[in-house]
This record gives C-alpha cells, sequence and structure tokens, in this order.
C-alpha cells in the first residue's frame, strides 16, 4: 500500500502533466493565424475626362462572375487545412461599378433600351499563397473579359494580370488585397483609357 506521500507526489505529478499539457494548447492556440472571414477589394480609378462621349452616346453594362471558385485569397500550406476567403461581395460589381462610374464621368449615359450591350465578365480573381520551400510565395491573377456590341459591330477584349512576391514571413490578407487591387485598378483605367472601346461605343 503506498504511503500518503507517495500518493500525494503522484497526484502533484499528474497536474502538472495536466497544467503543462494544457498551456502547451494554449500556446498553440495563440500563435494560429487568424484570418478574417472576408477581404475588403476597393478599386481607385482615376478621374475621367468629360465630353468623351456626348449625349447622343449611351449604353447599357452588365457585369457576369464566371470564377469557378468564390475565395478570392486562399493560403495552401502544407500541413494546415487550405484557408479560402471570399470578398464581401460579388467581384464583377465592384468592378462594373467602377467601370460605370468612369463612363459615366466621361458623358456616357447609361439607358436600359440602348442598342450599345456592354458585357463584362470576370473568369478569374485570386490570390495564392503556399510555401514551396522556405519563403512563402504569393500569386495574384486577375483575368477579365470585356465585350461590347454596338448594332452590327462587335469588339471583345480580355486583360490579364498576374504578380508573384516572396517572402519570409506569411503574406497578411491585407497585402493580397493590395494586389488584386492594383490588378483590377489598372484593368479597369485601361478600359477607360481604350480608344477602340470609345470608337466602338460611339459609332452610330
Amino acid at each position: 500500500m503506498l504511503s500518503p506521500t507517495i500518493t500525494l507526489s503522484i497526484k502533484q505529478e499528474h497536474t502538472v502533466k495536466k497544467i503543462t499539457i494544457l498551456l502547451f494548447v494554449l500556446l498553440l492556440t495563440g500563435c494560429s493565424t487568424r484570418y478574417p472571414l472576408t477581404t475588403n477589394l476597393k478599386l481607385q480609378v482615376n478621374n475621367q475626362p468629360f465630353g468623351i462621349y456626348t449625349d447622343e452616346n449611351s449604353a447599357t453594362l452588365k457585369g457576369h462572375d464566371a470564377r469557378k471558385e468564390s475565395a478570392v485569397v486562399v493560403y495552401q500550406l502544407t500541413g494546415e487545412p487550405e484557408i479560402q476567403i471570399p470578398n464581401q461581395s460579388a467581384p464583377h460589381f465592384l468592378v462594373t461599378e467602377q467601370l460605370a462610374a468612369g463612363l459615366q464621368e466621361q458623358g456616357l449615359v447609361f439607358e436600359s433600351t440602348s442598342p450599345v450591350r456592354i458585357e463584362l465578365d470576370v473568369n478569374e480573381l485570386v490570390a495564392v499563397v503556399s510555401r514551396p520551400k522556405r519563403l512563402y510565395s504569393a500569386k495574384a491573377k486577375s483575368h477579365l473579359t470585356l465585350t461590347i456590341r454596338n448594332k452590327a459591330v462587335s469588339l471583345t477584349k480580355t486583360y490579364n494580370r498576374e504578380a508573384n512576391r516572396d517572402s519570409l514571413t506569411r503574406p497578411p490578407v491585407q497585402d493580397l488585397e493590395t494586389l488584386l487591387n492594383d490588378q483590377l485598378t489598372d484593368i479597369v483605367n485601361q478600359i477607360l483609357q481604350d480608344e477602340e472601346v470609345q470608337v466602338t461605343i460611339r459609332k452610330r
């Protein structure tokens, strides 16, 4: 039969082990990366010159989400569950809203009965983080398609942007948002400055 002193020592040892395990679990939980539920993409479109279009120029504008997945930020790290983060609002709404604002600033009028139909498809929009070796690798891709139909005239243009960033530390979501924001902003500004787009919309 064990003496009371020895019995107490065994209980203390068990207690210490439990506390050690609990502290280890808490340490792991505290060190785990926290991700936001959604991203918040924001475009910064340049101010547009007025007078590119007259009161006689009108159009309709429609956006379409043609992406296979809804996530715009993805973390694919070995030994960790894959993290997929969608945007607060559908990206095609965000892009078409900014494009419409720029076109209106240029003088274009939007009317549902207009023969000029502008369609913008978001085919791909994602920033993926992986860690193939020591460095973290972030790859951002944007692929959009613009189609303009003006009676018998049709114009289709594609816009592709890619960016790669390597870092010693895990890139935060904010940095990935910046990569995608820059790509989308650049694409919308390019569309607004495209003379071929302007000529097709103005054609009568």
